[in-house]
């Protein structure tokens, strides 16, 4: 039988936790979700180290240490600045020790054909490329991750929409010059920024809706 080292790790681990809060020889003081939540992170964090990411292990230690905040003595401390200042340590850290000149595994770069698309992103670095001759419709949900889409080798019919839904990110939109792109994206500490001069003529037209939290949209004309 093949042994699971790291859910038997994670299980144990558990096991340990909720002894602790049975019999009071552990310094804090638990809840089920408290127990629930670290051994969720713990494994995000254990993850992380796999993969040498800097995101999953410093945002886990984050969540975990907002979990014991008041057996810590920090029983006032903001989430998001906590979230915020974690997500600044990682992009930093990743921005020195894995600039982005490095090589881009395969699976961190997808290709997508359809008309209507979904992309989701969290926890690290993801590139898009969108080929489809009839785009309508994208949604994108990015938390705590960098994101680049390209949209050269995608064609309008008449109008397509982009939907962002972003915290902590930074999302790049590489579109052709020709397109009308229309931005109502409602920013709360981050915005939006074009790069390059487009030469559209009005159509067809692409719609950037949604909103972003701490983060930043680069629409980059090509």
């Amino acid at each position: 039988m093949k042994r699971n080292w790291f859910w038997g790790i994670i299980c144990i681990l558990g096991a340990i936790l909720i002894f602790g809060n049975l019999f009071g020889f552990l310094p804090f003081t638990f809840s089920l979700w408290k127990i629930a939540g670290t051994l969720i992170f713990l494994s995000v964090i254990i993850d992380g180290i796999k993969e040498r990411s800097f995101y999953s292990p410093l945002f886990g230690i984050a969540i975990i240490f907002y979990l014991f905040r008041e057996d810590l003595g920090f029983e006032d401390i903001s989430l998001w600045l906590l979230l915020l200042a974690t997500w600044l340590l990682a992009w930093g850290l990743t921005s020195i020790i894995y600039p982005k000149t490095r090589h881009i595994e395969i699976e961190d770069i997808e290709y997508s054909t359809n008309s209507i698309i979904n992309i989701t992103s969290s926890f690290g670095e993801k590139v898009q490329y969108i080929q489809t001759n009839d785009l309508q419709y994208v949604t994108i949900d990015s938390k705590f991750s960098g994101l680049k889409l390209y949209f050269d080798q995608a064609t309008i019919q008449n109008q397509a929409t982009i939907e962002i839904d972003g915290n902590f990110t930074g999302i790049e939109l590489y579109v052709p010059k020709e397109w009308n792109v229309q931005s109502h994206v409602r920013a709360f500490f981050g915005g939006v920024d074009e790069k390059g001069q487009p030469s559209s003529s009005g159509y067809p037209t692409l719609n950037i809706t949604g909103r972003i939290h701490f983060g930043g949209i680069e629409i980059h004309y090509i």
